[in-house]
């Protein structure tokens, strides 16, 4: 009587085991870059970000990009663009 109760205690265990490897694995699968980040920004091919800069809860960024340049700002707290300023090239 005492074997069965092990054995159910180790299965008990296996399972957990085998469904928190699953669950991991679906999460690592699932999870599409940037998740966890606050912001995303998506740059235009080519362009590249000259520097960053943070003032009164704003993320500044300045982008090189192939027609010119811009400098994008971004809220910290909701992760939202709240500016941009394009400039071209004279």
């Amino acid at each position: 009587m005492s074997a069965l109760l092990v054995l159910a205690l180790l299965g008990t265990i296996w399972g957990f085991v085998r469904q928190a490897g699953i669950v991991m694995a679906n999460r690592a699968v699932a999870a599409p870059p940037g998740a966890g980040a606050a912001a995303t920004i998506t740059l235009a091919p080519g362009a590249r970000i000259v520097s960053a800069t943070t003032d009164a809860g704003k993320l500044v960024l300045h982008v090189a990009t192939p027609g010119g340049g811009e400098v994008e700002i971004i809220d910290l707290a909701s992760g939202k663009q709240t500016g941009r300023i394009a400039t071209t090239p004279p």
